[in-house]
């Protein structure tokens, strides 16, 4: 990756995603990044301080537009991103929306939360009009992504006008307006239009499930500080990272991303959006153990304790199912995601069980790494298969 770059103040939009050759994230995708940080740190300590049916519902519905948001961007720096002074200061811009989303994580400060939102999709949308400006071929992608991200801004500033519940309504809706689109037939007509890039996309997923994971060393590292470094709090903070470990295992080894070669279909769809609970699992898991590693010796966790740390994996497992399936090509997509179901039911039930905090780490961290170990194994068996015949 280069160290320099001759910056222009305005260069024309162009189809990345046709360059031959390796590509990889640029340094300004990377401190794009560097901003979710925050906000998936923001987002764990709500749910830390909110363990209840109605936090974990808010936490779902404030993650996912934190989560679309850089989506949206990082499929459009996928498509057309051009480094010149005038895209640098729209990203600028977005990370600034994006602080502003990670300082207004609380019921108190929704209004503040939902402008944040609006305001990075206009940003989006000014981007793709800069795009349609210079690219012929990208103005009917562009006509459909800038009227879906205007709608979408307008419900989040009209939510600003609502008090109480109601106002969740409005945001459920517009994250509706923001995933619904894609499962019209005509829109993969228009995504398989204009291709993406099938090496960049992946690594892009791949450093963001790289934050969420590192959120969860990071939530480890507090809860085993907090507890002023207690044998017990040390000793299972370390085997609750074990559980990282395996899930960093699982995904970097056996997601390959085939299923955006396939663009026109739901496998594309259905592999981006599967890393919506995946990441959102991974981030709770880390609560989930900070949490843990605070019991006593022989403590059992409560009830909502256990189900956000054994819910948690269970839906990480689940996510990491659909995204292997997705990538399935050769009608073996069910069978792939089965292979994931035991284990995400079996840490549920041992996360309920009536044993002590200390147990159920220790049997969350055992089926995790016999997951890993199976997963890793039938990818290995997998790849060696065309070598054989």
């Amino acid at each position: 990756m280069p160290m320099a770059n001759q910056q222009q103040v305005w260069n024309r939009p162009a189809i990345r995603s046709v360059e031959p050759g390796h590509r990889q994230a640029t340094w300004a995708e990377l401190f794009f990044d560097l901003i979710f940080v925050v906000a998936v740190a923001q987002l764990a300590t709500f749910l830390l301080h909110n363990t209840t049916w109605r936090g974990a519902g808010i936490y779902v519905l404030v993650y996912f537009p934190v989560w679309l948001s850089w989506v949206f961007a990082t499929l459009y720096a996928n498509r057309f991103d051009t480094d010149d002074l005038v895209q640098r200061l729209i990203t600028f811009a977005q990370m600034l929306t994006v602080a502003a989303m990670a300082a207004s994580i609380a019921e108190a400060t929704a209004i503040q939360f939902a402008i944040a939102v609006a305001a990075f999709r206009l940003l989006v949308a000014i981007s793709y009009a800069r795009a349609r400006l210079a690219i012929p071929e990208a103005v009917p992608i562009a006509n459909r992504l800038i009227a879906q991200m205007t709608v979408s801004a307008v419900i989040w500033i009209a939510s600003a006008f609502v008090s109480g519940d109601a106002r969740f309504l409005f945001w459920a809706a517009a994250i509706l307006v923001e995933l619904a689109v894609a499962f019209v037939p005509q829109w993969q007509r228009l995504v398989a239009s204009v291709p993406l890039h099938l090496e960049h996309l992946p690594e892009r997923f791949g450093l963001f499930t790289i934050i969420v994971l590192g959120e969860t060393v990071l939530a480890v590292v507090i809860g085993v500080a907090e507890a002023h470094w207690a044998t017990t709090a040390a000793v299972f903070g370390a085997i609750g990272l074990t559980i990282s470990f395996s899930l960093w295992w699982i995904y970097f080894e056996t997601v390959s991303a085939t299923a955006m070669s396939h663009l026109g279909g739901f496998r594309p769809i259905g592999w981006i959006l599967a890393h919506a609970p995946l990441v959102m699992g991974i981030t709770a898991l880390g609560v989930g153990i900070e949490i843990a590693v605070h019991f006593e010796r022989g403590e059992s966790l409560h009830m909502a304790e256990a189900l956000i740390l054994g819910g948690s994996l269970c839906v990480a497992l689940l996510a990491l199912g659909l995204i292997a399936a997705a990538d399935e090509v050769d009608g073996s997509s069910v069978a792939v995601f089965m292979r994931r179901v035991p284990a995400a039911v079996l840490v549920l039930v041992i996360a309920l069980l009536p044993i002590s905090a200390q147990a159920v780490i220790i049997g969350l961290a055992v089926v995790t790494a016999i997951q890993a170990a199976i997963d890793v194994r039938a990818s290995q068996l997998q790849g060696a298969t065309p070598a054989a015949e």
